[in-house]
């Protein structure tokens, strides 16, 4: 009889096995947002003002890249790292907050060349900045819109209930010698280099430019999305209205558990625009 040939296995990786698992949540979920779209009512839509969200879309992505490439020390091609974003935020549909995102963010910059702790302090400092930059221009913007609407973007019951958890746990870890020391000692070599970077940072004005720039216009550019969308049925809003929406209603869905934010955001968005900026409900 013929010899038989053994054969061949092929394995797969961790990388494939988690890649294919990430993009079938994220099919699962946009199937589950698309089910309930009616798309006659999307039809009706202005082409003008659909092609202008799309554009303030895409400036979203360039703008984003532009921050990295400002809080980070190294180098970046400004192709890549708008490519880099649009892999982010499709991590971001299946990953809670912006988890997905930071990720794929400091993986991106470590493969460039930065050592892990240089790369998840860059990008740790580039998520701060954001944060502090977010407070104030809602304040700023609610200001402006005269508005006092803001307690009805009140987060949901789970929202409340796992920030209440992580809360505990925090505290446990803080009051616990030995919990705060492994933590600590974990930790240690991944921050200590993040006030250092702070200060470099400002030491080099062109990258403080690019980095605060670029979050600057980032939140400019999703305030201009939302307003082309409202456009783009008829709707009109104002600008200042508009941006209190969007930075209250992102700051809900980044502490809500669900992926992307799911159900938190478009909870937050409905209500704001039709309280805060007095679009039609419809």
């Amino acid at each position: 009889p013929a010899p038989v040939r053994p054969a061949r296995l092929e394995r797969m990786r961790p990388r494939t096995v988690v890649s294919v698992a990430a993009a079938t949540a994220v099919g699962i979920i946009l199937a589950y947002q698309l089910a309930g779209v009616d798309f006659t009512t999307i039809s009706g839509a202005d082409l003008g003002w659909a092609a202008a969200a799309f554009g303030a879309s895409t400036l979203c992505m360039v703008a984003a890249a532009m921050a990295l490439m400002g809080f980070v020390p190294i180098p970046l091609n400004l192709w890549t790292t708008v490519l880099v974003q649009y892999a982010g935020s499709f991590v971001r549909i299946a990953a809670p907050a912006g988890l997905g995102s930071l990720a794929v963010n400091t993986r991106y910059v470590s493969q460039m060349g930065a050592s892990t702790g240089l790369a998840i302090s860059a990008v740790g400092l580039s998520q701060a900045v954001g944060l502090i930059l977010h407070v104030p221009l809602l304040l700023i913007c609610a200001y402006l819109t005269g508005t006092a609407y803001l307690a009805d973007f009140s987060p949901s019951v789970t929202a409340i209930a796992v920030t209440a958890g992580l809360a505990v746990a925090v505290a446990l870890v803080m009051l616990v010698p030995g919990l705060r020391r492994a933590v600590l000692e974990r930790a240690r070599p991944y921050f200590h280099n993040t006030l250092p970077q702070l200060m470099d940072l400002l030491q080099h004005p062109r990258r403080l430019l690019l980095g605060v720039g670029g979050t600057l216009l980032l939140t400019a550019a999703f305030v201009m999305c939302l307003g082309f969308s409202v456009a783009a049925f008829g709707g009109s809003a104002d600008i200042a209205a508009l941006a209190v929406v969007f930075l209250a209603g992102n700051a809900i869905g980044s502490a809500a558990p669900t992926p992307g934010g799911l159900g938190a955001v478009e909870a937050a968005l409905l209500g704001g625009l039709t309280t805060v900026a007095g679009v039609p409900a419809a």
